[in-house]
């Protein structure tokens, strides 16, 4: 076009080392905030604000779910999302009984008791029924307290043949209450398996 620099329209001409060329103009990213813009990002940042108290957990929860084509962070993202619901008082929160702290196919074994008392998280589940399973399996636990939005776990809290496990909570927790999970590992750390919602408690006199 006979070497045109300058504005045409959304197109620019450019003189680049004696070679003419076009290229267009930056597009107006303005957010322009509909409100399924908003409802999606409210929704991520409440799971994110959540998840990150306990990212180091997330790291061995969901390490064979990302399968490396995500980080693991992402991946409980992703399968997470769906598990923050609309409160019509309160905005958006997380549904925390439907919550997966870690993802996987190691069979699980049914929770048939949690307390707390003295301030300690006591879990107790049943014997294993998944044949992938094995009396050897580590366990782990976790316990977030969303006023504090804080969490506090343990990686290795037990074996899965002692059919309980504890977990011991922060001391100015007292009066507060937890959200709770057991997760199953095996020994080797080559599985997980989905968490389990071991309920809502209130943090008793210590």
């Amino acid at each position: 076009m006979g070497g045109v620099s300058g504005r045409i329209g959304n197109v620019i001409g450019v003189n680049r080392n004696g070679s003419f060329y076009f290229r267009s103009l930056p597009v107006d990213t303005k957010d322009p905030k509909t409100e399924k813009q908003v409802v999606q990002r409210s929704r991520f940042l409440v799971t994110q604000s959540f998840l990150r108290t306990f990212s180091p957990f997330l790291r061995v929860g969901f390490r064979f779910e990302a399968m490396g084509m995500k980080s693991t962070f992402n991946a409980a993202m992703s399968v997470n999302m769906q598990h923050v619901i609309k409160d019509e008082d309160n905005g958006f929160e997380v549904d925390f009984p439907n919550v997966l702290v870690s993802k996987g196919l190691l069979g699980t074994s049914e929770i048939t008791g949690a307390t707390v008392a003295e301030g300690v998280l006591s879990v107790k589940w049943s014997s294993i029924r998944a044949d992938n399973a094995s009396y050897d399996d580590e366990v782990m636990m976790l316990a977030y307290n969303p006023e504090r939005n804080v969490a506090v776990y343990d990686l290795h809290s037990g074996k899965r043949e002692s059919l309980e496990s504890r977990l011991a909570l922060p001391l100015n927790w007292e009066g507060d209450y937890v959200e709770t999970y057991v997760t199953f590992m095996t020994a080797d750390i080559t599985q997980v398996s989905d968490s389990l919602y071991a309920g809502r408690h209130k943090v008793e006199a210590l």
